[in-house]
């Protein structure tokens, strides 16, 4: 199976958004990104529960309670210049008008924040974010950092396997191949019991790295395949990775998602999984 490389960036990116602090950089990466690709960018808030205006003066009663809502997002942007920018109040479970929202808008990206513990800033994964990344049939980007500069330093996990295929086809998409790392965390059967252990190992990563440039080709190209960057390392993939984008001021990982069925460590594999609690960047889901 080959999986088409667009070389074609977004045309249009949605945000999914609570209007509270967890979602700040969620908003500011969106625009970034809206503004690299010149995309239209949508801005979704989700409410379940009447607002209720009776302590307010009547001149500050809308006559949509949503239309309040509607301002506060258009001024959380401010007076950023970009080519097409809405915003959409619809009542409704968060996940639910979001993935609806995303289909009436014909969006090519979702982005949202995550949960954070304020004493540790560790990023906690909300019910919402779990929903999106079991359901959205378009990539969705998690923001965890603060947005300083674009994404430079980017990596695609993969085990090579057929599911694993859209992960780097979605990046390409997004990035292009230039700042992509393709990252495959090998398994050295026997090894312990190899006199010269090292030696062993350096010979299958020989092998391991063809196989991970005959993997992206099939994806996207001999020529981007020849460029690539590669990197197999043996061990338990989403602790190698954790280090790796410690070490490495890694920006982005982009991992794929298995589709829609049972709990979310079936949906995105308990590899995938552990990988998107653990690392401390921006995570990207593609569904295959």
């Amino acid at each position: 199976m080959t999986i088409e490389y667009k070389t074609k960036p977004p045309g249009h990116i949605l945000l999914a958004t609570d209007l509270g602090a967890r979602c700040d950089r969620a908003l500011d990466r969106s625009i970034q990104l809206a503004q690299v690709w010149q995309a239209k960018l949508t801005l979704v808030h989700a409410f379940e529960a009447e607002y209720d205006f009776s302590d307010q003066p009547r001149w500050r009663h809308p006559e949509d309670p949503a239309l309040a809502v509607q301002a506060a997002l258009e001024e959380e942007l401010g007076t950023m210049v970009l080519p097409g920018v809405s915003a959409r109040v619809v009542k409704g479970k968060p996940a639910e008008v979001v993935l609806k929202v995303t289909e009436e808008e014909q969006a090519d990206l979702i982005l949202t924040g995550i949960k954070r513990d304020g004493a540790f800033e560790k990023a906690l994964l909300g019910d919402t974010v779990t929903e999106l990344a079991r359901s959205s049939n378009v990539p969705v980007l998690i923001v965890k950092k603060r947005v300083r500069t674009p994404y430079r330093k980017i990596v695609v996990a993969t085990d090579l396997s057929e599911i694993s295929r859209p992960a780097l086809a979605r990046a390409l998409d997004l990035f292009g191949p230039d700042n992509i790392v393709l990252f495959h965390a090998a398994y050295a059967h026997f090894a312990s019991r190899m006199d010269d252990r090292t030696g062993y190992e350096s010979e299958l990563r020989v092998d391991a790295i063809q196989n991970c440039k005959d993997f992206i080709a099939q994806v996207a190209g001999d020529v981007v395949a020849a460029q690539m960057e590669v990197l197999v390392e043996y061990g338990e993939p989403d602790l190698l990775l954790e280090k790796y984008v410690l070490d490495h001021n890694v920006d982005l990982v982009v991992v794929a998602t298995k589709g829609r069925s049972g709990l979310l460590g079936a949906l995105l594999g308990s590899v995938a999984t552990r990988i998107l609690d653990t690392v401390p960047c921006d995570v990207l889901i593609a569904r295959s």
